[in-house]
């Protein structure tokens, strides 16, 4: 028995090295090496690319570098409103329009000044009436008590007088609050045909202070671009039927509301006409924000568009690109401007940005439905 029990053992024993000799044979093959990807996600907005890959190797890598120009922020489009020529005749009668609606609303708003101008006299003049009859029937009043307190008047003589001067305060008060109410509403009615010019496209302001040669021009500009326009801003206009000139010009005011059919703000500019060249309903391509500034610019390439939006591929570090978002100006050639989201020394890439687009719309599509996923132990 004992020699059986031996020869078990042995053999266990025999069993176990050669699982061990198997497993140490395993453990000397040689490992699979696993290639990192040319191109992956690398965290929220981020791509990572391969050092030296043929991918890596189409990127053009720009610097970014602040420059002077003068090019527009915003081109939009305008139209000759009202001109305002050179003459003898009076201001008012002198403006030209574009349309006949807008000289007939012209034409009422003036009769609604002239209106407003007459009530507002004619109530200056009431109330100096009402207060020169008021304080002499009130001085004879006053007579009269003294004469009464020494008995040389009657006492209904005093009360006739006082039921006067009462009926004169009455007759006043009712003739300042008939002339107060005309002129409540002439006010009114101009104000309501000031409006109807904005909606017709002139600033009844400029009708009045703008000076003999000059021009009014209006523009829509889309409510997303309404942060690029100022008042006093400097433009410049092209007229399709005046193609070889250029005419310098500035905002003169905005428009209080935005419409809302066409989500736009109507803009207003002033050019001079001197020359007497444009004609009420012409049209012209208008540069909006034409002074000296420094500004970035990139390669158009390398701006890409999703949704939106548009992003640029900022290097975060070496084969690391952040997207980040940016507001664009207009084109200058091949380069494009930025207005926010790029700052001066950071690097860019410009052309080859293309070939990232998939990457970067299928973060931007994880980023979204990370978002919509309802939160731990939120309630659905």
């Amino acid at each position: 028995m004992m020699g059986l029990f031996l020869c078990r053992r042995l053999r266990v024993g025999v069993a176990v090295l050669a699982l061990l000799s198997l497993n140490a044979g395993a453990d000397t093959k040689p490992e699979t090496v696993v290639s990192s990807p040319v191109v992956e996600l690398a965290g929220n907005r981020l791509i990572r690319v391969k050092a030296g890959s043929l991918l890596e190797q189409k990127f053009s890598i720009t610097s970014v570098q602040k420059q002077r120009i003068t090019t527009p922020l915003l081109v939009v489009t305008g139209a000759v409103v009202a001109r305002l020529p050179v003459g003898s005749a009076p201001k008012e009668d002198r403006w030209q329009f574009n349309s006949i609606e807008l000289s007939g609303v012209y034409a009422d708003w003036q009769r609604a000044q002239a209106e407003k101008d007459f009530n507002a006299k004619r109530l200056e003049k009431i109330r100096e009436l009402t207060a020169a009859q008021y304080n002499s029937q009130k001085l004879a009043v006053d007579r009269l008590r003294k004469l009464v307190a020494t008995g040389t008047e009657a006492i209904r003589d005093l009360t006739a007088a006082e039921a006067t001067l009462m009926e004169v305060q009455l007759g006043g008060q009712k003739d300042v609050y008939e002339a107060e109410t005309a002129l409540t509403v002439s006010s009114r009615s101009r104000a309501a045909l000031e409006r109807k010019l904005l909606q017709e496209g002139v600033d009844p302001v400029l009708l009045e202070s703008s000076s003999p040669g000059v021009s009014l021009i209006m523009a829509d500009v889309p409510e997303l671009r309404i942060s690029l326009v100022a008042v006093g801003q400097a433009c410049a206009a092209r007229f399709y039927g005046l193609p070889d000139q250029v005419f310098a010009g500035k905002v003169r005011s905005l428009a209080p509301t935005l419409s809302a059919e066409r989500h736009t703000l109507r803009v207003f500019f002033e050019l001079n006409d001197a020359a007497d060249q444009f004609k009420p309903g012409m049209y012209a391509e208008i540069g909006l924000g034409t002074d000296p500034r420094d500004a970035i610019l990139v390669p158009t390439d390398g701006v890409l568009h999703s949704g939106n939006s548009d992003y640029v591929l900022i290097g975060a570090q070496e084969g690391l690109w952040r997207i980040t978002e940016v507001s664009v100006g207009e084109s200058i050639d091949d380069r494009i401007e930025i207005l926010k989201g790029v700052r001066e020394g950071e690097r860019i890439i410009g052309n080859g940005a293309i070939l990232l687009k998939p990457m970067l719309v299928q973060s931007l599509q994880n980023e979204e439905a990370d978002n919509r996923r309802p939160l731990s132990g939120a309630k659905l």
